[in-house]
């Protein structure tokens, strides 16, 4: 997502621990540096520093956590986050920190095997083939789901 940002303009300069405060449970804040421009590296601290509203036209998030979230951004197009889905190293079953944010384009995310086997299939749980014991998470059972629409 970070790139998104670099390529329409924003540098994305006060995506820094200065304004930011770190992950829960993290001692400094996901980012790094390419091509001179701040980016992150974790979805949760990228959706609280969207949560600021950093460039012109973003509006306040719509909480739409819940298993009919895909119905409430339904031919809307933006930016979505989903957090404490899938386990992280660390995290207990109760506590999951997981998260991913990306762009939502009316009825999917950006295109993948992952959304095409999620959104055309209609798979809400996979096995990971990459992976043992690893599994591709239903997005619906996320603690928070915000949405960013931008038209």
């Amino acid at each position: 997502m970070s790139v998104t940002f670099h390529s329409i303009g924003s540098d994305m300069k006060s995506f820094s621990q200065n304004v930011l405060k770190p992950m829960p449970g993290k001692k400094t804040l996901g980012r790094l540096i390419l091509g001179g421009k701040a980016t992150a590296t974790r979805a949760y601290e990228l959706a609280e520093w969207l949560k600021l509203r950093p460039f012109l036209g973003l509006g306040k998030p719509e909480n739409i956590t819940g298993p009919d979230w895909q119905d409430k951004v339904k031919k809307r197009t933006g930016i979505i986050y989903f957090f404490g889905y899938w386990r992280q190293d660390g995290d207990s079953a109760d506590a999951l920190s997981g998260g991913h944010i990306d762009l939502w384009n009316k009825d999917t995310l950006t295109p993948s095997v992952v959304n095409f086997l999620r959104f055309r299939i209609g798979m809400s749980r996979f096995r990971n083939p990459l992976t043992n014991n690893n599994w591709f998470s239903d997005l619906a059972n996320s603690k928070e789901i915000l949405f960013w629409e931008v038209k």
